[in-house]
């Protein structure tokens, strides 16, 4: 499965990230214009430092200024190598990875009994290869929802609050679709329209 896995994320048309459920997650290049506007809507947040701790910032702006760097010279570059630095480092990279801000793709070519990621800034790895749309942000949570929705089929309402780390957010959407009827309630499950029409 991890050959499987490391194949997929090598993709150009597929990004691995983890903004479901701070899990990882395959993103097929369709979405990624609606999950640019959301990684652009919190670029403003980021500059004000409001959502980042220092140590991401720093891994963000490395990555950024790298443009690819490889885990094990990211830890080396900000002097983390230490094993005591192991577990805040990794929390820091999954933080960013769950707004989409980075992107890790396994090492194609790994030194002997290594296995390390090599890293991008979202806008590196996407560059200018997707149609640009002009969503709001509360438009692109919108379609995003829906397209959650319908990969899943049918959802516990509950358990959707616990999916992305902008769910506070995801709250207007998720009313939004219900209203034009892009998704449907039965009770506490949130399901995907095509279901009832088949």
């Amino acid at each position: 499965m991890a050959h499987v896995s490391s194949e997929i994320e090598r993709r150009k048309d597929i990004l691995a990230t983890r903004i479901f459920r701070r899990t990882k997650t395959f993103v097929a290049n369709e979405l990624w214009p609606i999950l640019d506007m959301i990684v652009k809507h919190h670029q403003e947040p980021i500059e004000k430092r409001k959502i980042l701790s220092d140590l991401e910032l720093k891994l963000l702006e490395t990555i950024e200024t790298e443009g690819s760097i490889r885990t094990d010279q990211l830890r080396k570059r900000l002097r983390l190598g230490a094993k005591e630095n192991n577990s805040r480092f990794h929390r820091s990279l999954s933080n960013l990875e769950s707004y989409a801000l980075i992107i890790g793709a396994e090492d194609p070519h790994p030194e002997t009994h290594m296995h390390a990621n090599i890293w991008q800034s979202w806008d590196t790895r996407i560059g200018e290869g997707i149609d640009r749309v002009r969503l709001s942000y509360h438009e692109a949570l919108a379609k995003l929802y829906e397209k959650t929705i319908d990969a899943c089929v049918l959802a516990h309402e509950e358990q959707m609050r616990k999916w992305f780390r902008w769910s506070v957010d995801m709250e207007p959407a998720k009313e939004e679709s219900l209203k034009n009827g892009r998704v449907m309630k039965a009770g506490p499950f949130i399901i995907a329209p095509r279901v009832l029409r088949s």
